[in-house]
């Protein structure tokens, strides 16, 4: 693997402009909506995202911990507490502490930087506040509606790929051959690690966060040049950890967000369409619209 291409000079602006926040979505067309809606023959939908929980998978010594309590019972509307409404009126609610990369969450544009620049070459420190960044958060990525293409690293076992274990170019475009499948600009493509099913064994799948299955630089690479609008996998970081040139941290996340403007998807849950076969389909999501941040928690769907 060469060291890092993509980042020679002249990588930025993008081609939308200086200015442009939107990145890789721009190949999501009128069209290529219209061509991804008549892909669905059933009517069935199909959650990508994970249940939200304490205790859940998560990176607590950088992101912190999930925090979620019952702020308001029912039974608190009653006096003396408050004066009684003639209804018999009660209402709950919760409170949440959380991280914008908790669970299966989006990337944005601005969570990731090269040699102190984000996307688009954006100076990290001229944007960066204390309530996220003035340009390229999660707030500027629109609801998404593509084609879906689902890689399955498992060779359909869907047990868990071994640990530090790269999804290769090779091994992506043999799977695509074998069921007569063609990436195209504007895609989503997600792979499937056979971490989705250990999702409810938090230590196990706690074990990933340094050393995990997953995207190869070679893919990602190569993902770039074809246009792609999403990417994603379900395991902790999309790509592979550790890094395969020693010493580096998240490149792929670096190739694909910084210097393509591709946003990712981690901790997606995978599972069903790889139990099912299902390699195409119609991909939605949207984020939560959070001015400034770096991520949104998210369930993204296949419908089919």
């Amino acid at each position: 693997m060469s060291e890092f291409p993509g980042f020679e000079e002249g990588w930025f602006p993008a081609p939308w402009g200086p200015e442009d926040e939107l990145g890789a979505l721009h190949y999501v067309t009128p069209e290529k909506v219209l061509a991804a809606l008549r892909l669905v023959k059933q009517g069935r939908s199909i959650p990508l995202g994970h249940p939200i929980f304490v205790g859940m998978p998560g990176r607590v010594e950088t992101h912190g911990p999930f925090g979620f309590w019952t702020s308001q019972r029912v039974y608190d509307h009653r006096p003396p507490l408050r004066k009684p409404a003639t209804n018999k009126f009660g209402a709950a609610l919760c409170r949440l502490e959380l991280s914008d990369h908790v669970g299966t969450h989006l990337d944005a544009l601005n969570h990731i930087g090269y040699d102190g620049k984000l996307y688009n070459g954006k100076d990290a420190f001229e944007l960066t506040a204390p309530s996220g960044t003035l340009k390229l958060g999660i707030d500027t990525t629109p609801p998404i509606l593509t084609r879906g293409i689902l890689v399955d690293g498992t060779d359909g076992t869907g047990e868990p790929m071994k640990k530090g274990e790269p999804i290769s170019l090779a091994r992506t475009q043999a799977f695509l051959r074998a069921h007569s499948l063609t990436v195209e600009p504007g895609d989503a493509v997600v792979f499937h690690t056979g971490l989705s099913s250990l999702w409810f064994q938090s230590d196990r799948y706690n074990d990933y966060f340094e050393a995990s299955p997953g995207v190869g630089y070679d893919t990602a690479k190569w993902l770039g040049e074809q246009k792609v609008a999403l990417v994603g996998a379900d395991c902790p970081s999309t790509e592979v950890t550790p890094a395969e040139s020693p010493g580096a941290r998240l490149p792929v996340h670096q190739l694909l967000i910084t210097r393509h403007g591709v946003r990712l998807f981690d901790n997606l849950k995978l599972d069903e369409l790889a139990k099912d076969g299902i390699y195409e389909f119609l991909f939605f999501a949207s984020p939560l619209r959070i001015k400034g941040a770096t991520a949104s928690p998210i369930v993204p769907v296949a419908v089919l």
